[in-house]
């Protein structure tokens, strides 16, 4: 209900701008008294004259509004961000807490170069300090939380530190690496010291550790002891190589060792709920905004603090590469050229509003609407917009639309855990009757992009643009048989084969289907975004149970709600096959986050890593390990290349599809810069820089 009061008051308001801006032209009629004296008479005449005086009004001026209206269409996940990295993680949870947790080092606006953040200058470079690997980071002495206390390296070292003590999942061990970094130490009040088993690469260091959230000590200290009394002097057992705890008629002696690995896990399971499941809202903030008000259903508040430290620094870049940035107190920073040439890039960083209200619409629909009428100034949106949303949007003619190359996929993910999924063959099948061009241009009407790396064309250093793509343009009979040979040849048989019919025109579904195994092919359910939150995957689904069971495979479509496949797929790992997406990173380290064998272990019940599908190729790991302690970009970008290739061969993804980013946004939105590869909503709106307008009277 307040939603609608604070929507409410807000049209009421831009009502009485535009009838002011539209108000005629002015007409003042006056009166003035002439007095004539005629010659001949000698007499003084009084006469009346009227003048008609047209007055034309100021322009009005524009105002900052205190408030930034983004509409959304989805839940956040917590608010905790503790969980956000963790089994909560979800673009619109990010969305709500952007920007909450300040970094040592980050990313530069467009260009994407590494600068410093809360670090005081560029890292040194790593020394070897006995067995041990250290980098030692000076920060900045005049930080603050958004209550005032000083943010320091004491700060980093907590944030860090619990990640690996109480070993975290999900982003914060591909942020900060267990295999990687031993720990951190404070040196003093701002000196933080890295401490890392090996010589750090460019994806332990630079391109992660270096650019980790920073959350408050103060703030979780209490929290992360409950969470760590758990574990207090717990050793972990070890357990004979080959033992199986699932086995029934074990030895008394293997049970007490599996008994205790039962206890140890699930005491680093209620360690992690302590700290995932704790409250946050308006948690203590390193950023612009605290997110401080929440009601489900209704929209989430974000309050501008008052302690931001980078409230109305400038930031530069020129066409020699310079990028630059002067800090309010006059601290200027400035590398990779010497500020010459014409300026590409110039903004001060806000934030310019008191306040950003996210407001929850129920579909892409309504908040798209809500766009078009006025009530909201921005509409996060990381799905596509169809061509009637964006015209009915654009209706009022105070919404313009920006579109951008994306930096993200849209992919089929298979469970290689068990069968059929872990075969190989089965996985080549379905690329081969996967005909994604024929959904994507045909069905989808070229409102989506064909993919065939895991590496998205936008972000050009790192794609692959080589990858093999055999099966583009085949015909359905050649898909099917093509398939039915691979399968055939791996083992699979059939009581009756699927066959082209050259009467219907179409296929004649396979019969009696049996893995090489001779076991009948299980039920197959493909999980997936509903047509109300995404119409594109749930199309390339429902074609894809489709073709499956013109094969002869029990599969089938399970559209359900974005929150509720997170479990199934990023904590349990119970899936058969889904379709889902990523927002990816610049630097591809995602290439390990998701397929190297270590970040797919389940640990007491739950996934360790993002690696959802399971694979564990020795190849593909020992090229992980090279390409996370790569120090050399050239050698990298090879590296990349490569995994590229191999993962086309493997399919533990079948990429289905891009997307162009397109963002509608009000005229009365001013960015500091509206080209970026991932677009608008990327950044989150930039509501830290955007300067939102309305008309003074």
């Amino acid at each position: 209900m307040k939603r609608w009061t604070t929507v409410g008051l807000a049209m009421l308001i831009i009502l009485s701008m535009v009838l002011a801006a539209c108000a005629p032209k002015t007409v003042v009629v006056t009166k003035e008294v002439k007095q004539i004296v005629t010659k001949e008479v000698k007499q003084v005449v009084t006469k009346e004259v009227t003048k008609v005086v047209v007055a034309t009004p100021q322009a009005p001026k524009k105002v900052l509004s205190k408030v930034y209206r983004i509409g959304i269409f989805e839940e956040p996940k917590t608010m905790n961000y503790w969980s956000y990295l963790g089994p909560d993680n979800s673009v619109w949870t990010d969305y709500v807490l952007s920007g909450q947790a300040p970094s040592l080092y980050t990313l530069s606006d467009q260009r994407f170069d590494f600068v410093p953040s809360l670090a005081a200058d560029m890292p040194p470079a790593p020394k070897q300090e006995g067995k041990l690997w250290v980098v030692t980071v000076p920060m900045v002495k005049d930080a603050k939380w958004s209550d005032g206390q000083p943010i320091t390296a004491k700060d980093v070292a907590f944030t860090v530190n619990t990640s690996l003590d109480l070993v975290l999942g999900g982003n914060w061990a591909a942020i900060y690496r267990p295999d990687a970094i031993d720990h951190v130490e404070a040196v003093n009040d701002y000196t933080v010291k890295f401490y890392f088993k090996t010589k750090p690469g460019l994806a332990a260091w630079q391109y992660e550790a270096a650019m980790g959230p920073i959350l408050p000590e103060h703030y979780w200290k209490d929290t992360v002891a409950k969470a760590r009394a758990f574990i207090k002097d717990l050793k972990k057992p070890e357990l004979p190589k080959g033992l199986d705890c699932k086995a029934k008629n074990l030895k008394e002696s293997d049970k007490k060792l599996c008994d205790a690995q039962k206890a140890y896990d699930e005491a680093y399971q209620n360690a992690r709920k302590t700290l995932y499941g704790a409250k946050a809202l308006g948690a203590v903030a390193g950023g612009a905004f605290i997110t401080d008000k929440y009601e489900p259903g209704a929209f989430v508040q974000r309050t501008a603090s008052k302690n931001y430290y980078f409230k109305g620094s400038e930031v530069k870049e020129y066409a020699d590469g310079t990028w630059e940035e002067k800090l309010a107190d006059g601290t200027t920073l400035q590398y990779y050229g010497k500020g010459t040439g014409k300026v590409t890039l110039d903004y001060k960083d806000g934030p310019y509003a008191s306040n950003v209200i996210l407001s929850h619409y129920g579909s892409q629909d309504a908040a798209f609407l809500a766009l078009g009428s006025g009530n909201v100034d921005y509409v996060l949106n990381p799905l596509s917009v169809a061509h009637g949303l964006v015209e009915k949007a654009q209706k009022g003619g105070n919404v313009d639309m920006y579109t951008n190359p994306d930096n993200g996929l849209f992919y089929l993910a298979f469970n290689m855990r068990k069968a059929p999924f872990s075969d190989p063959a089965f996985r080549k099948a379905i690329d081969i009757i996967l005909d994604k061009e024929f959904v994507a241009n045909k069905i989808l009407q070229g409102t989506v992009i064909p993919a065939y790396s895991v590496v998205p064309p936008g972000n050009a250093a790192w794609y692959n643009s080589k990858i093999k793509t055999p099966y583009v343009g085949m015909s359905r009979d050649d898909r099917v048989k093509a398939a039915v040979k691979v399968l055939k040849d791996a083992g699979w048989t059939w009581e009756k084969e699927p066959a082209w019919n050259d009467k219907t025109k179409d296929v004649d579904p396979g019969v009696g289907l049996k893995m090489p195994d001779g076991k009948p092919c299980p039920q197959i359910t493909i999980l997936g975004p509903g047509p109300s939150y995404d119409p594109q995957r749930a199309t390339f689904n429902q074609w894809i149970s489709e073709w499956m069971r013109q094969l002869g495979m029990p599969a089938k479509s399970e559209l359900t709600g974005f929150n509720a496949i997170l479990g199934p797929v990023f904590i349990k790992a119970s899936f058969d096959m889904y379709i889902l997406g990523w927002s990816l990173t610049i630097y591809p380290d995602y290439l390990c986050d998701f397929f190297a064998g270590k970040n797919g272990e389940i640990v007491g019940g739950e996934l360790q890593g993002y690696n959802t599908p399971g694979m564990n190729d020795p190849k593909y790991n020992a090229l992980c390990d090279t390409f996370l302690a790569e120090t050399d970009v050239l050698k990298a970008k090879e590296e990349a290349l490569e995994m590229q290739s191999v993962l086309a061969g493997q399919r533990p993804y079948i990429p289905l599809f891009y997307r162009q980013s397109i963002d509608l946004i009000s005229k009365n939105v001013e960015l500091p810069y509206y080209k970026v590869l991932g677009g608008i909503s990327d950044a989150a709106g930039m509501q830290s820089t955007a300067k939102v307008y309305t008309l003074a009277k």
